[in-house]
């Protein structure tokens, strides 16, 4: 492929599949992924036509059945190392 008249590689790999915490609903599997993502509160909030509160809320569940007190942290446990800590595999 040429991009900017210089040939580039383009690679595709596979992403790990995400074990999303037990309990979670899809609802809150999208306020996963868009964390992922790196959003915040507020681009998330927007993307899903929600309140601030609404996704603060939100993402408070997804803390509670995640056992984790931060984005960070929840990010930690869905990639691929610390995916088995999400659901006690």
């Amino acid at each position: 492929m040429r991009v900017g008249g210089e040939d580039i590689l383009v690679l595709s790999v596979p992403l790990p599949q995400l074990r999303y915490p037990e309990g979670t609903t899809s609802a809150e599997h999208e306020i996963i992924d868009a964390v992922l993502e790196g959003l915040t509160v507020k681009e998330i909030a927007e993307r899903r036509n929600a309140s601030l509160r609404t996704v603060t809320t939100q993402l408070g569940a997804i803390f509670r059945k995640a056992n984790v007190n931060s984005q960070a942290e929840l990010i930690a446990i869905m990639t691929e190392d610390g995916a088995n800590e999400a659901d006690g595999a």
